[in-house]
């Protein structure tokens, strides 16, 4: 499968790239790391290519043509490590659905730029799910109805202190 395919090089690429940095650290020659690098970008290259043209019939599928959008066309996966996964609701309502219909596909990208703790929100396995609570956004119906409820009553709470307080 292309996908598994482009993964492992973009793997390799990221894990080629934490070498050169820290021969770099050491003032090492890096020539023949960088070498490696720009052949496997080439050859990342080449894949993705390959994956744009490529018949998309399945969820994995478009699945994948989204995982590697997310790497190459979008950049989204190194903004949300950088930002945080809640800052990004609808994508993340998105990729937790797409998630729950194609249980065994894993989104590369993500898994690659985001912390364990980052995919684990993201993908919704954290110990407590993004709720209104923890300020991020309710993706089930009645998380959405708790959700309001906790509204409610955080203002129902701030009104009553009002009064009290005069």
């Amino acid at each position: 499968m292309l996908h598994k395919r482009w993964a492992k090089l973009e793997d390799a690429y990221h894990e080629l790239a934490i070498a050169i940095d820290a021969a770099q650290a050491k003032k090492a020659d890096v020539a023949q790391l960088r070498e490696r690098q720009e052949s496997l970008l080439l050859e990342i290259s080449s894949l993705v290519a390959k994956i744009r043209n490529a018949p998309a019939t399945t969820i994995e599928d478009f699945l994948a043509l989204l995982d590697v959008a997310l790497e190459h066309e979008l950049d989204l996966a190194c903004e949300m490590a950088f930002y945080g996964p809640a800052e990004y609701p609808i994508i993340t309502r998105l990729l937790r659905f797409l998630e729950r219909e194609a249980p065994g596909f894993e989104f590369n990208s993500l898994r690659r730029w985001l912390s364990t703790d980052q995919f684990e929100q993201l993908m919704g396995r954290a110990t407590h799910l993004e709720t209104a609570e923890h300020d991020g956004v309710p993706d089930e119906p009645e998380e959405i109805g708790r959700s309001l409820m906790i509204s409610i009553r955080r203002a129902a709470r701030g009104t009553l202190r009002e009064y009290q307080a005069r």
